[in-house]
């Protein structure tokens, strides 16, 4: 139903309302996907955040700790902390800037690349079994509305506070 009144989540409670709102399915959402990554982060042995970083930075190499930041809607101090992290075990490598020797250009290290297709390999599985009751249709949709969500978040925060990092979920 549209309104969701009649139907009832796996416990066999109703939901109402709640089926449609974005903070308590994202907030449920989010709790199962987190007990999918403890499994996830175990077999790979992988830090909370190491996942993202290498993925990033594997993607836009040269890019700055501040976008990285921005990108991943982290807080500056934590990325300066898995960046630090990242460069002592070898998966990154930091070099200042040409023209400005405050800039930090991020890069992944042979280690670091051979991580992060490690990485890949393993979210592409990962995906599969989580998005398994999904066409490629339907997934390519799913996707595409939420990268749509995702950008006009961003254009919002970014107009609430002007900028778009550090932002305080409250549930970590």
């Amino acid at each position: 139903m549209a309104d969701g009144t009649a139907e009832a989540d796996q416990h066999g409670v109703a939901l109402g309302p709640l089926r449609e709102n974005l903070p308590f399915l994202t907030r449920a959402l989010r709790a199962y996907i987190r007990a999918e990554n403890a499994a996830f982060y175990a077999a790979l042995g992988a830090e909370q955040g190491e996942i993202v970083v290498l993925s990033v930075i594997g993607l836009n190499p040269g890019m700055s700790q501040n976008d990285l930041a921005a990108t991943l809607v982290f807080k500056k101090s934590a990325i300066t902390k898995l960046v630090k992290d990242l460069e002592a075990r070898g998966l990154i490598e930091r070099t200042r800037g040409q023209t400005d020797k405050r800039f930090n250009a991020l890069h992944l290290t042979a280690a670091g690349q051979a991580r992060y297709e490690q990485i890949n390999d393993l979210i592409a599985q990962q995906n599969a079994a989580l998005l398994e009751p999904f066409s490629e249709q339907e997934r390519a949709q799913m996707f595409t509305f939420l990268n749509r969500l995702y950008t006009h978040l961003g254009q919002r925060q970014l107009q609430r506070t002007g900028q778009l990092s550090a932002i305080e979920t409250g549930d970590d």
